[in-house]
């Protein structure tokens, strides 16, 4: 007989992996801003996927997990690969790589659970609304002495940060929707995937360049080990286990701890604007996680048609 996990053991993972996921998806834009100093955006998406398909290969030839076996399992990881590994994450990258406010990419790409929701569409539901709501409020605030749209270079900045939440909300959304194949299973294919296409964009262009350093090194380390291995593990983790405006409300946590995190590692204070959004932030997270969770209690009424 299987295995079946004590409710102790299921409370904690269900404690534990939100809290790991958003300190490890958090720390994702220090690494980027670090690695960006010293190699081309092309290369160092090619670099973190290239690592994330081998890391993600070894594990999987460990855990043989299920591979997709259908057509539309493929189409679906396929997409995945296409929305998560390129789209999102290369249009994350090149806001970040134009020297756009981290604010206003903070702010633009903290819309997703907003947006999740409305796709998905729940119901009217205000405690869940006034907790997404009062999330977007506090990446807004959070990220507020960032913002400087007066800056001609900061459009297009814009531009690619709601790219990047486009792919994200579509890739996250899609994800949900894929049954039947293997978490490691998934970053391994789509890892590969998205690496093949970070190839063919980087021999067609000619933008390879990169500085052979330990930062270098570390940057990429911390991409592909931290962020696209380990947070996008148990974000796919999270996502087969509860609905996608549950898990992606989480995202909201990101700017705050980012925040708190350059405090820990550079010794940057926090703002008044920072403080105020990790709190309205922590607000948001618990009337989204309760919404959700009376949701799920409610009775199913039955139908005698």
């Amino acid at each position: 007989m299987p295995e079946v996990a004590s409710p102790s053991r299921v409370s904690r993972l269900k404690v534990g992996a939100p809290i790991a996921f958003v300190l490890m998806w958090a720390s994702g834009a220090i690494a980027v801003l670090y690695g960006l100093e010293h190699s081309s955006v092309v290369t160092f998406l090619l670099l973190r996927a290239v690592g994330a398909a081998a890391i993600s290969w070894l594990v999987w030839l460990v855990v043989r997990d299920r591979l997709p076996a259908r057509r539309g399992q493929w189409a679906r990881l396929i997409a995945v690969a296409l929305l998560l590994q390129v789209f999102y994450q290369g249009f994350f990258f090149l806001a970040l790589g134009t020297g756009a406010p981290a604010g206003v990419v903070a702010v633009l790409v903290g819309f997703q659970p907003v947006l999740t929701a409305i796709l998905t569409r729940p119901g009217y539901d205000p405690t869940l609304y006034a907790g997404l709501a009062l999330g977007f409020a506090g990446v807004v605030v959070t990220s507020a002495s960032g913002i400087d749209l007066s800056e001609v270079g900061s459009v297009l900045g814009v531009v690619f940060s709601i790219a990047a939440l486009i792919g994200i909300t579509a890739g996250t959304l899609v994800q949900a929707r894929t049954v039947g194949v293997g978490v490691w299973a998934s970053l391994a294919l789509q890892s590969t995937i998205s690496a093949v296409v970070y190839a063919l964009v980087a021999l067609t262009t000619g933008t390879v360049s990169a500085q052979a350093n330990f930062e270098l090194v570390a940057a990429v380390g911390w991409m592909v080990l931290v962020v696209s291995v380990g947070a996008t593990a148990l974000l796919y983790l999270m996502i087969g286990k509860g609905e996608a405006t549950k898990v992606t409300s989480l995202f909201y946590c990101v700017p705050p701890v980012t925040a708190l995190l350059d405090w820990a590692f550079f010794g940057r204070f926090l703002t008044g604007w920072e403080i105020a959004g990790v709190v309205l932030v922590s607000l948001a997270v618990a009337l989204t996680q309760r919404a959700k969770e009376s949701h799920a209690h409610k009775p199913r009424q039955t139908s005698d048609a």
